[in-house]
């Protein structure tokens, strides 16, 4: 068996860009994952047919994604806080969001919001959260 021993100088900017890519993927999986379970509550729940359900889910999320790159500092440092807090600050977004497109009276976007991220927390973040190590 021939092992080959790599420098590090010359393996590392791989090894970085590897896992660089892997965590995209997995950032986009989440994201795909997140806008279709808070979609499927946003049809149960009345927003709209197929479609319209899945575009404000998609805008909703982008926006609140946005917003949770720059919180996951402090997600981190809070701990179960830190949890607490971005499910918030999603709902806030997602419901200001929601708003300009709803298809009902005036508080029904919060609700669609409050709703649809705390299915998402439930079932995909919280999970993620514990398991993390």
């Amino acid at each position: 068996m021939i092992i080959l021993a790599l420098p590090v100088d010359v393996a590392l900017p791989g090894t970085v860009l590897q896992v660089a890519l892997l965590g995209a993927l997995a950032l986009i999986i989440i994201f795909i994952l997140i806008v279709f379970v808070e979609a499927v509550v946003l049809q149960l729940i009345g927003w709209g047919d197929r479609r319209a359900a899945f575009k404000a889910a998609f805008w909703m999320n982008l926006a609140s994604t946005a917003a949770g790159f720059l919180l996951l500092a402090f997600v981190n440092r809070l701990a179960g806080f830190g949890l607490v807090l971005a499910w918030a600050v999603s709902v806030i977004i997602e419901g200001l969001v929601l708003k300009r497109s709803s298809p009902r009276g005036t508080r029904f976007h919060w609700y669609a919001s409050l709703l649809a991220n705390l299915v998402s927390y439930l079932l995909l973040i919280l999970p993620a959260y514990l398991l993390r190590g």
